[in-house]
């Protein structure tokens, strides 16, 4: 090969590399630029948190935020899949939850779950993209701000609840929702007991995918819980900095193996 062509052909890789690098930035933007601001959460809930960390560049955990009257609708979701397929996946699910506020008066976490199963299925009903996994795990709370009032619906994502009591799983359907999931006729609206010192968690997915601690296993919801119902009396601004702390402690050596959200709230 001449010396004109080796440069030519590195030339072209460089060129190739930044626009590569350009792709990258503006999908994360894109991923971001699709989640509600963490400040939202303050408008409705006394004290809120949210930590997203994803895996790469751009994360399959999205978060959702929704009101309509003295009803608050707070939705995780997590997307199978990493890197830019899972993010348009984001994408995908948080314009299906607009379809529905804009055309649908569906009121239950249950219904919602069901609404996302059913538009997406239609929506990639003839796929052929074999790489593209249309599935996700989704937690949903819907909070009356008057009454504090709570329903909780989980497809393949459960609830945390925190007390002076000890803590609470509450407990979702095991079937995800999606293009492949289990074809349900419901997922099931959970009313929850909301004490005045409870404190909520939902977790994606990734989060208990963590792998470390002193037996080198997959972190336990039952452990996450208790690290929080010890430190229930802090203020969830300095529970997020703790808890980013202990996740890294937690994997120690070893890397980041999925994305992680944890969005935590008071009523």
């Amino acid at each position: 090969m001449s010396e004109s062509s080796k440069e030519k052909k590195v030339s072209n890789e460089s060129k190739w590399i930044i626009n590569f690098d350009k792709i990258e930035d503006s999908t994360r933007r894109n991923y971001f630029s699709v989640l509600p601001q963490e400040n939202k959460l303050m408008e409705f809930f006394s004290e809120a948190f949210v930590i997203n960390k994803p895996k790469g560049r751009v994360g399959g955990d999205g978060y959702w935020l929704h009101n309509h009257g003295n009803d608050v609708y707070l939705a995780l979701f997590t997307c199978v899949g990493e890197g830019h397929l899972a993010s348009m996946m984001i994408r995908i699910y948080m314009n299906a939850l607009k379809k529905m506020v804009d055309g649908y008066s569906i009121d239950f976490p249950g219904s919602i779950l069901q609404f996302l199963h059913r538009e997406v299925q239609a929506r990639f009903k003839d796929k052929n993209n074999i790489l593209l996994n249309t599935n996700a795990n989704v937690g949903i709370v819907k909070l009356n701000t008057q009454t504090k009032a709570m329903e909780f619906a989980g497809a393949n994502m459960d609830l945390l609840q925190v007390h002076r009591r000890g803590i609470q799983v509450i407990k979702g359907e095991q079937s995800q929702v999606g293009e492949t999931g289990e074809h349900r006729q419901s997922y099931t609206s959970i009313s929850l007991e909301n004490t005045e010192d409870s404190s909520f968690y939902l977790c994606s997915t990734g989060v208990f995918n963590l792998i470390g601690g002193a037996e080198y296993k997959k972190l336990k919801v039952e452990q996450l819980g208790e690290f929080f119902r010890e430190r229930r009396k802090t203020p969830m601004t300095e529970q997020r900095t703790i808890a980013e702390e202990h996740l890294v402690s937690w994997t120690g050596v070893n890397r980041q193996n999925d994305d992680i959200m944890i969005i935590g709230f008071k009523a």
